[in-house]
């Protein structure tokens, strides 16, 4: 039976999203933007509680260094516009970019647009450049 961890090695904060990302086997970054997003568009309150919480109920997670298998996101050096997260998030999931920056500028105009641009900003902060890409 798998176990939810912290994680020791992929951490920011606490080590939380980290830990979902071994648990679900996905890119940290993913998690990392999802609880972001859940943040600004919660109103910040109720996803910092419950991250405050899972941060002292789970425990640290072994000594061991885990690799996470699959993909990493990446923002794209080739397929951007403004910084490549859009074109990385295409990458990631095998989908036109263009329908992304769709979907974003959306859901921008139909809800508050500065929680979603922060959201943004912050992907470009957390989402590391492809190393593989020139």
């Amino acid at each position: 039976m798998k176990k939810l961890y912290r994680c020791r090695w992929d951490k920011k904060i606490g080590g939380v999203c980290g830990g979902l990302a071994q648990y679900f086997q996905c890119d940290a970054t993913i998690v990392r933007i999802v609880i972001t997003a859940l943040f600004f568009l919660t109103g910040m309150l109720p996803v910092a509680v419950a991250y405050f919480i899972a941060y002292l109920v789970t425990p640290l997670g072994p000594k061991v260094y885990v690799e996470i298998p699959g993909r990493k996101l990446y923002r794209s050096r080739t397929n951007r516009k403004i910084s490549g997260v859009c074109g990385g998030i295409g990458e990631y999931f095998n989908i036109d970019p263009l329908i992304i920056r769709i979907a974003y500028l959306i859901l921008c105009i139909s809800t508050a647009v500065a929680p979603l641009l922060i959201t943004y900003v912050i992907g470009v902060m957390i989402i590391p450049e492809n190393p593989d890409q020139i």
